[in-house]
């Protein structure tokens, strides 16, 4: 038995055709704001012209302002820029100068009411600039624990003349 021969006959392609109308209508509604964001006349009505429009508006080159706008961002020249980092930079220095102000305030309070020593007094700006927490703790201290009056004591003697027991 023999298998049949093979069809060897080619059939032509069939010719591309190319439809004078748009295969999908457009609603209205979205043609006009097409025309509107190309900057299109609202009666314009050629297919061609929009596409030609669209592909301007896609291969336009843009300036770095307006990438920069497109992202939400604002050009700035690098004077300007090197200015505000050097006013941020004084920013910092003046808002760290008040926290080290405010810490040595805090400690010389504890210090006069008698809460910590004089000698303790690098000890607890040392702690309260590793953790400013321990501030609620140096307030916390109850005033007295160390004695702090002015003069102890009192003289009947003049301080100037020296003691009758002095042999100078």
């Amino acid at each position: 038995m023999t298998a049949p021969a093979p069809n060897t006959t080619k059939t032509p392609p069939k010719p591309a055709t190319t439809p004078a109308e748009p295969v999908h209508e457009i609603p209205h509604d979205l043609w006009t704001r097409l025309l509107e964001a190309l900057a299109l006349p609202a009666d314009t009505t050629d297919p061609e012209l929009v596409a030609l429009a669209v592909e301007d508006a896609i291969t336009a080159p843009t300036t770095g302002q307006q990438t920069a706008a497109a992202a939400g961002l604002t050009q700035v020249d690098p004077d300007t820029l090197a200015a505000l980092r050097r006013d941020a930079e004084q920013g910092r220095a003046i808002a760290a100068a008040a926290v080290q102000r405010d810490r040595a305030t805090l400690v010389a309070a504890a210090i006069n009411r008698g809460s910590i020593t004089p000698a303790r007094r690098q000890h607890w700006l040392t702690v309260l600039a590793a953790d400013p927490g321990m501030a609620d703790t140096l307030a916390s201290l109850p005033a007295g624990l160390v004695p702090v009056t002015g003069e102890i004591g009192h003289a009947t003697e003049s301080a100037t003349e020296p003691a009758a027991w002095f042999h100078g």
